[in-house]
């Protein structure tokens, strides 16, 4: 696929308010993906792949590209993410993604999409759907506090006493959670795409 022909592409579907998701180029045959932009939280149509088809076809046409046919669709259930607005807008979802280099022999990974916290703005953290020694691990902390009570040591079924008032200097009870992550920035992958979350 040419730079020249993405960005071409890019340039003639953003004036109509369109995202380019991603191009193809195979055999002559030029494919094109696009999507509206998060707030506009609408669907691409058919309507809308036959405006941005006549558009690119006027383009194609000026600019004496050689393609055999011209296809518009809709990113699809397994939209690929590209850009850092990809990954902030479907933070939380599934992806998969796919590294330039190998981590612990392997290069496809799958998880929950989540923003690296204290790192730097292009770093995300994969939450890994399996346990994996490739993976980083990271802790999570949870701090449940509660307001001390007046009162005696009631007794518990299990014979301990519990006192209503905090003796210590801490008024908190603290959880630790491990959780096998990836850690990644937007130069280290290759590919990564949403993984299809059917509804039947």
């Amino acid at each position: 696929m040419s730079v020249s022909l993405f960005q071409l592409v890019e340039q003639s579907v953003e004036p109509l308010g369109y995202e380019l998701v991603d191009l193809e180029l195979a055999g002559g045959i030029v494919r094109v993906f696009i999507d509206w932009p998060a707030q506009k939280q609408s669907r691409i149509t058919i309507e809308d792949c036959e405006l941005v088809s006549r558009q690119l076809s006027q383009v194609m046409l000026v600019e004496d590209i050689d393609y055999k046919r011209l296809e518009v669709s809709s990113p699809g259930v397994d939209r690929r993410l590209r850009r850092a607005s990809d990954f902030e807008r479907f933070l939380g979802h599934r992806i998969s993604v796919r590294l330039r280099l190998p981590l612990g022999g392997r290069r496809n990974w799958e998880g929950e999409l989540a923003r690296a916290e204290g790192k730097p703005v292009d770093d995300w953290m994969l939450i890994l759907s399996e346990a994996s020694d490739s993976g980083k691990t990271a802790r999570r902390r949870v701090s449940t506090k509660s307001k001390p009570k007046q009162g005696k040591k009631k007794p518990q079924h299990d014979g301990r006493q519990e006192s209503g008032s905090e003796s210590g200097p801490e008024q908190g009870i603290e959880q630790q959670a491990s959780l096998n992550v990836l850690n990644f920035s937007l130069n280290d992958i290759e590919r990564a795409h949403l993984v299809p979350q059917l509804v039947f």
